[in-house]
């Protein structure tokens, strides 16, 4: 048994972008794995025991200054993304290969790629916020499984290939994080801003578009060889499927279901993607 586990390991640092796996929180699993047991421990067991007899923290100014960073950051990433990549990097939007390239502009993406795997992570805050304020109906499979996942993925595509066909997802998902951090932000502001969020219904759609672009674009390296490897493609796609899904059922239950549409909390956010 140990001589497979060796084995494999073997294969997964020769199969490795030879450019990351040696970078620091890359090189060894246990980093990330140590991160999302903290953070699963702390949402489901250490925090709602330690929130049992407190009253919920109010962190409208925290949140406020995070949902603001959350949009500062995101942006500054979606233009270095787009700079190094389809608007100034050379690359096909048809179909882009993995191909490991040691030029600036290639190590430039990887290395904000790295950076952008680290934003990820912190939107673990969202939900250590909900136990915080014991907004514990908020906490739901789908919300820690997205998170939880996400930063998963970016971790082994960090380690395998980050740079090629999924950088179209990742430019994607940037900008579809400041138009949602961006709501986030002015629903905080309080009840007398709410007429200026009269887009949540257009940003769902938005967010279940981009669902659908992604899967699309990420299909196209099965069906055409432009280097970039389809293995790749077939692990990404079940988190694609997953978060149309939980987007789609949202989108019916809170503006298609005129029964159940009036019993909606008023407090309900548009579902966060990553």
């Amino acid at each position: 048994m140990l001589q497979v586990i060796s084995d494999f390991r073997q294969w997964a640092y020769e199969s490795a972008d030879p450019r990351t796996r040696d970078w620091f929180l890359i090189s060894n699993p246990a980093y990330v794995l140590t991160l999302e047991s903290a953070y699963l421990y702390f949402i489901y067991s250490y925090g709602p025991r330690m929130m049992a007899n407190r009253k919920p923290y109010n962190l409208k100014t925290i949140i406020s200054i995070y949902n603001a960073f959350m949009v500062l950051a995101n942006s500054f990433f979606a233009y270095k993304f787009l700079r190094h990549s389809y608007l100034g990097g050379e690359y096909n939007l048809f179909c882009q290969p993995m191909n490991h390239s040691t030029d600036e502009n290639s190590i430039a993406l990887v290395t904000n790629c790295y950076w952008y795997l680290l934003i990820r992570a912190l939107d673990f805050l969202d939900t250590v916020f909900f136990v915080l304020r014991k907004k514990f109906d908020h906490i739901t499979a789908q919300h820690v499984s997205h998170h939880a996942l996400i930063v998963l993925n970016g971790y082994v595509f960090m380690y395998m290939g980050m740079d090629g066909q999924t950088m179209f997802g990742i430019c994607m998902n940037c900008c579809i994080h400041i138009v949602m951090y961006s709501y986030y932000f002015v629903a905080m502001l309080g009840p007398r801003f709410k007429p200026y969020l009269w887009w949540k219904r257009h940003l769902t759609k938005a967010q279940i578009y981009q669902h659908i672009a992604i899967i699309i674009h990420g299909f196209i390296p099965i069906f055409y060889d432009c280097g970039y490897p389809p293995e790749f493609i077939m692990m990404m796609m079940p988190q694609g499927f997953l978060g149309l899904a939980l987007f789609i059922n949202f989108y019916k239950f809170a503006y298609e279901n005129k029964s159940l549409k009036d019993s909606i909390n008023e407090n309900v956010c548009v579902l966060k993607q990553d």
